[in-house]
């Protein structure tokens, strides 16, 4: 089994100053196989509830938080499965930031940290993502320019307009209303 050190350096990188990498915000599918190759097991265990020891401390939640949260958008795409880890990995991000945690990660990891909020169809949990990205962005000028908040904000107001996030009506299998189909017509209106 991998450890949580190892899952941290291919998702940053081994050296610091840690940087935003391309792969992680676009559709890639040699990126994609890579994650489902090197990680299906400990996706897996995540996704059934194993790997409680890594909630205990602060770097292996954030690589917990990695596998429910972004390693299945990328193992999975387009499939239900892609967001199968979100309800556990807002239950571990919770729990991490009653403990603390994210104060003891850089700037790049606690941008991480937050992304289960962003992906919540959960208007409160909207609420806390803008605030806590609003914060990150005040702190870090390299997350300010990767327009945290505002993506927060963006992910925020179709929560709020729906109640859900319409682009994945189809891969889950819900039907969409006709306010989000015409949704769906607008630029910007997917992630």
């Amino acid at each position: 089994m991998t450890s949580s050190a190892a899952i941290l350096d291919f998702w940053f990188g081994p050296a610091e100053p840690q940087a935003f990498r391309a792969e992680w915000f676009e559709k890639n599918p040699e990126f994609d196989q890579e994650i489902a190759r090197r990680f299906q097991i400990e996706i897996g265990q995540a996704l059934t509830g194993g790997l409680a020891a890594w909630e205990d401390a602060p770097r292996s939640a954030l690589a917990l938080i990695l596998l429910l949260d972004q390693f299945p958008r990328n193992a999975y795409r387009n499939t239900p499965r892609a967001f199968s880890g979100d309800p556990r990995g807002q239950q571990v991000a919770l729990l991490g930031l009653e403990r603390g945690y994210d104060r003891k990660l850089t700037p790049l990891e606690r941008f991480f940290f937050y992304l289960p909020f962003e992906h919540a169809e959960d208007l409160g949990l909207q609420e806390k993502c803008v605030e806590l990205m609003l914060g990150l962005e005040t702190e870090s000028s390299q997350i300010a320019a990767a327009k945290a908040a505002d993506y927060a904000e963006k992910h925020r107001a179709i929560i709020a307009r729906f109640g859900r996030f319409p682009h994945r009506n189809d891969i889950l299998g819900r039907e969409s209303t006709l306010e989000e189909i015409e949704f769906l017509q607008e630029p910007g209106s997917s992630f």
